[in-house]
């Protein structure tokens, strides 16, 4: 898991602590924690991003070197959304849609058409 996400009980997690550096596969890209069981984790009641909650189909996680903290964006054939996050693989010209969380969320986004889609993106501004 990375960040905030859904336990079977239908309540938010996230972890609190993480003792442990991250195993890097043949790419270089962190794919596991080396030692799992150094984490903590606790639970909150939304979705927590870098600058605060995180909300589905209105958040997107921004390189804030490109594109800063709670600018608004207008990606083509998705819509207004704001920058309310940020992620260590989020690097350059690369924006995350939080569509939500949980199970059904992650079965519909991997058994639907190829999401790696590039999309025109207008810089709109700060939101105020």
């Amino acid at each position: 898991m990375q960040g905030t996400g859904k336990a079977s009980n239908g309540r938010y997690i996230r972890p609190t602590q993480a003792n442990s550096g991250w195993h890097r596969n043949n790419r270089g890209n962190r794919d596991y924690l080396d030692n799992p069981d150094g984490v903590v984790f606790s639970y909150t009641d939304s979705v927590q991003g870098a600058y605060g909650p995180v909300t589905e189909n209105h958040s997107v996680a921004v390189d804030p070197n490109v594109i800063p903290k709670h600018a608004q964006v207008d990606i083509e054939m998705v819509g207004r959304r704001f920058a309310d996050d940020t992620g260590s693989a989020i690097i350059g010209h690369h924006i995350d849609n939080f569509v939500g969380a949980g199970a059904a969320i992650q079965a519909a986004w991997e058994s639907g058409p190829v999401n790696n889609t590039q999309r025109k993106v207008k810089y709109i501004g700060i939101r105020r």
